[in-house]
């Protein structure tokens, strides 16, 4: 393992060193010097940074419970894999309602925080 680390870090040096020592345009100048950041406000940004989160993390459980079902399925008699199985589904359970109250408690916050007191 330590043999992979060795030529992972050697490879992602040399190709870093490449690319100043020949001067090699690894496609530099097509981005268009008049690029800005969007015009959203902080609040607005923080939310859908939150809630893309919390999309990758749902689609991410659900295929965790796919895999848990299919244990299941193919344990064929042995108790084990049941168990593990019905194991991994509660925690997919579980994951999903933290990810939902998670995302319902930030916009909560969000909302009394950035609401002004009139």
């Amino acid at each position: 393992m330590q043999i992979v680390k060795k030529i992972g870090f050697i490879s992602l040096a040399t190709l870093a060193s490449l690319e100043q020592t020949f001067a090699i345009d690894f496609g530099g100048t097509k981005v268009q010097s008049n690029v800005s950041g969007s015009g959203n406000a902080a609040d607005t940004t923080i939310q859908n940074l939150i809630s893309n989160a919390m999309s990758f993390l749902a689609i991410l459980a659900v295929c965790y419970g796919l895999y848990g079902g299919f244990l299941i399925m193919t344990a064929g008699g042995e108790d084990d894999k049941v168990k593990k199985g019905k194991t991994i589904l509660i925690q997919v359970g579980l994951g999903l309602v933290v990810i939902f109250l998670a995302n319902s408690i930030v916009q909560w916050v969000l909302g009394k925080v950035l609401t002004s007191g009139a």
